[in-house]
């Protein structure tokens, strides 16, 4: 029998799992309207999961960064990525893939008032806005001289676990506490008493690590990924060492790991379309 234990900082794998197999939209809407309810923004009824977890795809897949993606009773999409590791570009990720969802539900024909707000929810374990020690924060498009909001149909939400402590317990909405001590390890025990949604989730939590064929490759995602980070570093160590188009290479390659667009990737790295789909 395999005992169940939550990692210090979450598994991944486990929150994608959690996050987009059918059967589990009360656990992804509880987290989501925790999140909207932490910011004192408007909460949700029902979603949809637009991309279930498949595990066909999800052994194929190369993304160090995994998103689950949904629609509410309303239309608006929300879109949760997990990111383990990075830095201040992530930020541009975050806006293109904010864009691209925005975009992509718009036909040729159709006016532009069908477009729908996109709420983006970044769970990162780094952290990424230096100069806020507020474990999380929101961005949305307004007037910087009147404060005044110039649509809601954007939102980016930026959750940073390495902020959170327990001098700042008082400051968070109850059911995004439960979530945050949850990403951070806390004993399932405690979790139950403080969210109802917890008996759900460590049914579902067991289901999955029950589930041999996926925590074998779980396992083996795991591995992989050490080596290729292992790679990655001697990889830049000798591109800082060479300098110049080494290191635009480089940058290259592991933006085109992470999924971006190719025209983006030349914009980012000065090399051409040529080179970046040869790489």
């Amino acid at each position: 029998m395999i005992e169940y234990k939550y990692n210090k900082i979450m598994m991944r794998e486990d929150i994608r799992y959690l996050f987009s197999d059918i059967g589990n939209e009360k656990i992804v809407l509880n987290f989501i309207n925790s999140v909207m309810k932490n910011m004192n923004m408007k909460t949700f009824c029902k979603v949809e999961i637009l991309n279930p977890f498949n595990l066909s795809k999800y052994i194929n897949s190369k993304e160090s960064v995994m998103d689950i993606k949904c629609i509410t009773e309303d239309g608006e999409i929300v879109i949760i990525e997990i990111q383990l590791q990075g830095n201040e570009s992530f930020i541009k990720r975050v806006l293109f893939y904010w864009a691209s969802s925005y975009s992509v539900r718009l036909n040729k024909n159709d006016i532009y008032n069908k477009l729908t707000p996109v709420i983006s929810i970044n769970i990162l374990n780094f952290r990424l806005v230096k100069d806020i020690d507020y474990i999380h924060t929101c961005y949305v498009l307004k007037e910087i001289n009147y404060n005044k909001i110039l649509t809601e149909d954007c939102q980016l939400h930026f959750i940073e676990l390495p902020k959170f402590h327990s001098n700042n317990y008082d400051d968070l909405q109850k059911e995004f506490l439960s979530w945050l001590k949850f990403f951070k390890g806390e004993d399932m025990s405690v979790l139950l008493k403080e969210n109802t949604i917890f008996d759900e989730v460590k049914e579902k939590s067991e289901s999955f690590i029950h589930n041999e064929p996926l925590i074998d490759t779980y396992r083996k995602k795991e591995i992989d990924e050490y080596f290729q980070k292992e790679m990655m570093n001697i990889e830049l160590i000798k591109a800082e060492e060479k300098g110049g188009k080494n290191k635009a290479i480089f940058i290259a390659k592991n933006l085109k790991r992470s999924g971006l667009d190719n025209k983006f990737i030349s914009e980012a790295t000065g090399l051409s379309l040529d080179e970046i789909e040869y790489l």
